[in-house]
């Protein structure tokens, strides 16, 4: 005599479609951040290197601003290029902002000194005198 399975079996008394749903929110959630914390990322550069330099600390990096120059000369805030006047507005309402912040320069290895030094002459006309150089530690 066959044996009749009953009606309700143990797994249907947990309902999964709650936990399905929270999981594919989830997914979604962690998909967006990473898109997001991407997008701010700086420009893609080429950077010297040099063995005189440090590694930042941790607790550092939120207080930094980091400007971008490429091969050309254009500045980077992010990935956005800004003009020295636009890049000098922003950097003066991050100051103000935030008065700790200092200037991540990272620029190019191929990019004119003349290009570096306006950068620098236009940090420090709105008072931001602590820059960093970025370069690769060999």
């Amino acid at each position: 005599m066959a044996r009749r399975r009953s009606s309700q079996s143990p797994e249907e008394d947990f309902p999964m479609t709650p936990m399905i749903d929270m999981v594919f929110l989830l997914l979604v959630f962690f998909m967006t951040v990473s898109t997001l914390a991407q997008a701010d990322r700086a420009k893609k550069l080429d950077l010297p290197e040099s063995a005189q330099s440090d590694v930042p600390d941790v607790e550092d990096l939120p207080n930094r601003g980091t400007i971008s120059l490429d091969a050309e000369g254009v500045i980077y805030l992010g990935t956005h290029a800004v003009s020295l006047s636009d890049m000098q507005n922003q950097m003066k309402a991050s100051l103000a902002a935030n008065p700790e912040l200092r200037i991540h320069l990272r620029a190019d290895q191929a990019t004119p000194y003349h290009e570096i030094k306006k950068v620098l002459k236009a940090c420090a006309e709105v008072g931001a005198y602590e820059v960093i150089y970025a370069t690769y530690q060999m």
